[in-house]
Formats: structure tokens, sequence, C-alpha cells
């Protein structure tokens, strides 16, 4: 019997089979008409648990998952499948003398910064304010925003068991990315199309010093503009800008959430003196915001204090004339990075974004056209009680515009798991808003085609934004070959990356 034959390799209590654990490890944060519930979740221990346990399930449909906090469908089966689920493989091995660590696909960032605090080190690798859950596996197949310059080699099981390692790890120890062609890039946001990631080798740095800055705007396009404007000139500088509504949102906490935001304030402040100014600003800011339609907050980080405020220099200087306000958001997101209140709204309402990765160029134009859009929608969202916020952000030559959409709506198992005692009681009893889905489900795909009219590309691709047939013939052939290479008989997470 397979359940058994699986249980004899990764015990007995890590092969799932009942349904409500099925039908969680098969969803994400969206609702997919089209989701097939998965036969089974195996959730191994290790990178030989692994490969045997995909040897063990030849000829069956695999779907990779980490926490599944997307909303592309990337980790949502769409076919009878066996769901692996990496989160028992979350070891790590710190190389702090040669800058690396060797960390398993199911650790989470949180827990990885905290592992590397004591060494006084940081990942490279930027990673997504979801990070208490989120995991460095998932964000490798996903992709994020800037690139992942940070990731420098891979453990990765391949769809008929072989265990593949990237970079110089493949034969010697992993502080080198480039060892030959770059295989680590191969396997790099393909959503689990090429294969598990069971291990992921980042490059560490010492921890950094930091800089923060506030300007208000009028509009959305001003806000993009200042944004392109900042990367272009002010290199080492991070952006990140929101809309009024959003930031009203942001504002709105429990209790005990205010409390961890207030510690990680006076952790990160370095002295008693600027512990009792940051928390004095943390008070009287908490209202900076509302006072600007558009907010941008930028964060320059370098190896000492005056680098990191020579670069927020340079950037004060190109954003001359734009109204300057309370620094307290970009200094709050630095001392605690990870949250994952935004998975539902301030009032439980359910939550999903569209987004898309632009050239600096044509970032401003996009803006307009998509603020345009959803205007045009005003009265349809309106109807089932569907309201439209906005993030934007960029570390590097692109800006990424993220409108996202609220709605009061019965909330599925995956957002209830991460919300409070307190929220889950408030929040688990809401009805289904069927209307305001199919609204959301409408304009997302319409916003998609916004996006690309004006040449964005796309993280967590999954299965809900195109790649294949907006490549180029030869470049889809390739990647179609390479598919075809790793995985001939498309087991491996199949409709993925439209594969």
């Amino acid at each position: 019997m397979l359940q058994q034959a699986l249980a004899e390799i990764v015990g007995a209590d890590h092969v799932l089979a009942d349904e409500a654990a099925r039908r969680y490890a098969s969803s994400d944060i969206f609702v997919w008409p089209d989701a097939v519930v998965a036969d089974l979740v195996v959730r191994p221990g290790s990178t030989d648990e692994t490969a045997r346990a995909i040897r063990t399930l030849a000829g069956r449909k695999i779907v990779p998952r980490g926490a599944g906090l997307s909303y592309t469908a990337g980790v949502v089966p769409q076919a009878p499948a066996v769901v692996i689920d990496t989160a028992r493989m979350d070891a790590i091995n710190i190389h702090a003398d040669d800058l690396y660590a060797v960390v398993g696909a199911g650790c989470t960032w949180e827990k990885l910064a905290a592992a590397l605090e004591p060494h006084g080190l940081q990942a490279v690798q930027r990673s997504p304010i979801s990070g208490s859950h989120s995991t460095v596996g998932g964000l490798a197949s996903q992709n994020l925003p800037g690139g992942m310059e940070g990731v420098i080699g891979l453990t990765v099981v391949l769809a008929d068991g072989t265990v593949a390692r990237t970079g110089s790890g493949a034969h010697a120890s992993a502080f080198q990315r480039y060892s030959g062609p770059d295989l680590t890039g191969m396997f790099l946001g393909d959503c689990g199309a090429f294969g598990i990631k069971t291990e992921v080798v980042l490059r560490l740095a010492p921890e950094s010093m930091a800089a923060f800055a506030s300007f208000g705007f009028n509009t959305g396009e001003d806000l993009v503009g200042a944004i392109a404007a900042v990367m272009r000139r002010a290199p080492g500088v991070r952006a990140f800008g929101m809309d009024q509504a959003k930031g009203e949102s942001a504002r709105k906490v429990e209790a005990a959430e205010a409390a961890k935001i207030l510690g990680a304030v006076v952790k990160g402040a370095g002295s008693l003196g600027k512990a009792v100014k940051d928390v004095a600003q943390l008070a009287r800011g908490r209202n900076a915001l509302g006072e600007h339609a558009w907010s941008l907050h930028l964060t320059s980080e370098a190896t000492t204090e005056a680098g990191a405020n020579a670069q927020l220099e340079a950037a004060r200087v190109v954003l001359r004339g734009a109204a300057e306000m309370d620094n307290v958001v970009p200094k709050t997101l630095r001392a605690k990075p990870y949250s994952i209140r935004g998975l539902v709204g301030p009032d439980g309402e359910r939550w999903v974004p569209v987004h898309g990765v632009l050239p600096l160029s044509r970032a401003r134009e996009c803006m307009a056209a998509l603020v345009a859009h959803i205007d045009s929608r005003a009265e349809e969202l309106e109807r089932p009680g569907v309201k439209a916020q906005w993030l934007c952000s960029s570390a590097g030559p692109y800006v990424t515009i993220e409108p996202m959409f609220y709605w009061r709506d019965a909330l599925d198992p995956i957002q209830l798991a991460h919300l409070s005692a307190r929220n889950r009681s408030r929040f688990s009893s809401f009805p289904e808003n069927v209307p305001a889905r199919e609204v959301v489900r409408r304009l997302r795909g319409e916003l998609r085609e916004v996006f690309a009219r004006h040449g964005a590309v796309h993280a967590q691709v999954g299965r809900f934004y195109p790649l294949t047939d907006r490549m180029d013939a030869g470049s889809r052939g390739l990647l179609e070959r390479v598919k075809r290479a790793l995985d001939p008989e498309g087991r491996m997470n199949p409709g993925s990356l439209g594969l």
C-alpha cells in the first residue's frame, strides 16, 4: 500500500490522509474553482527522505509546497497529485567565516534571522514581509522582485528521485554560486516545475547600519515617478510606498502586535537615548500618513552610519521639493520586518493582490493606467463591498506595483490558521461573498493585461501569470526542452509556469 510505503520512509505521522489536511495543503490565499484536493500530503524530514519518497511515488503527479502563502495557484493542484510539504526540513548550518549558510527549504526567514543575529550577520538575499511563516525554499521557487543573487546554491530532488547540488557545493564547499554554468539560476523562480528544493545556500554579510526618510505625495503617479528617480540616482536605498487607505489599515493593530512592534523598535534603537526618542516618535507618528494621499518610505543601508546617511542624502536631493514627514514607518519596518497581519484586513476582510515588476521608464505610465482602470470599475467594486489599496516598492532598477483588494467574505483554514485566537473567534463565521470573489477574479485578470501592455514581468508566476505564451519562440522552446529533460513525464507541479 502506498501510504504504508511512504510511512516507512518519513514516519506515519508525516503522511497525512485526512480530508482537512489534504484540503489545507491544496490551497493558497485565494479561491480557485478548478483546484483538486490532494490525494496525500507527505512531509519528509531530509533530502534523502524526499528522494526516496519521490521514487516511491513513481508515476504520480507531485506538487511541492512551502508555507503556501502565495496567490497565483502555484501550490494548488489542478489534477490528482501528492503534495510534498517541506516544513520539516528547517535546519540551519552557518559558515560564518566563509559568509554562507546552508538552510533547509522549510526554514522560515524569521527563524534564519534569529539564528544569524548572534553572529552579527544577515542574509544578503532580501526576504518577503511574510517571512515569519514563509520559507526560504518557497522564496527560491517563487522568486522575488529585484532578483535572487543572494542564493548561491541549491540541493534539488528531481522528478526521478535524483539528488542534484548546484553552485560550488556540487564538488566542494558551497561558498560560491558561479562554478561553470549557473545551474542554480535554472531552478530559481521555477515554481517547483523543475524539482523539489530541499536546501538553499545563502550568501551572508555583516549586519548593516541604516538611515530612514519618508515623503508625502498627492498622486500614485507622482509616488511611482519619485521611486524611479531615486532608484536611478541613489544606489543602496530601498523604497516602499502606499496610498492613504493602506496606511490607515496598517496602523490598526491588536494590543499584542503593537507591543511586539514597540519592543522591536526599542531593541533596534542601539542606546537608551535613541530608544526613548523612537518610542516618542512611534506614538506621535501613527497619524503622520493621514496628511498625505500617498507616502514614500526610504531605507538606506551601508556598513557605516555615515555611509547610510550619505546615500539617503542623495535620495533627498532627488526628491527636493517633496514634503518630508516623520520617518517612523520605515524605521518600524526595519525593526520588525516580518508580519502576516496582511493576510486579512484589520476587520477580517479577505485580501488578494496582483502585481507587476516594471522598468523604471515605464512605471509611471503603467501606474496611471492601473489607477484609471480601477477607477472605471468603481461601481462594480462597490456593490459587493470590494475596496482597493496600493503598495509600490523597489530596491534596484525596477518598480513593483501591487494593487490589492479587500472584501468581507468567509475565510479559509489557511487564513484562520495565521490569526490570533481572538481574531480567529471574531472572523471565523463570515458568510461567503461569491459576487465579490468573482469581481476580484475578473479585475485581477484585467489588471494582468494592463501590466502586460506596459512590459511588466512577475514573481511567483505559478498558474496565474502568463509566461510561455509571451516568450519568443526560441526562449519558449528552451524552457520546454529543460522541462522535458528534467521531468519527461510532466509529473512535477504540472501546469506551473504554463508547462
